[in-house]
């Protein structure tokens, strides 16, 4: 019969657990010990899970951020057009109220209109 070292290893690893387990005290920390690797497992899974979530948040933030930048660039851009025509408008209100830019128009009340 001809075995190959890969058959032999599985074969003699089988043989050394089955001896091993003999033993009542290694059949009970075999026992605990697959527990604990369940329980790690079970965990690891809640862990992936948690993580998921976390970063689904974080890129939703992310792009909302993003929008809002962008919209707050676009609003500057408009305010940057409008500023010279409200200074415009700002100068024109000045020269309004006063002559040659030195005087205040006298201002007449709008009570003496009345009736």
């Amino acid at each position: 019969m001809h075995i190959n070292i890969f058959q032999g290893a599985v074969l003699g690893s089988l043989i050394g657990v089955s001896l091993s387990l003999i033993d009542k005290q290694t059949r009970k920390n075999s026992l605990q010990n697959m527990k604990k690797i369940k329980s790690s497992v079970a965990d690891l899974d809640q862990l992936t899970a948690s993580v998921t979530k976390t970063s689904e948040k974080l890129k939703t933030t992310a792009e909302k951020v993003s929008e809002d930048a962008a919209f707050i660039l676009e609003k500057l851009e408009e305010l940057k057009q409008v500023t010279p025509a409200v200074a415009s408008i700002v100068k024109e209100t000045k020269e309004a109220f006063y002559h040659g830019g030195k005087e205040p128009r006298k201002q007449i009340s709008s009570i003496q209109y009345l009736p």
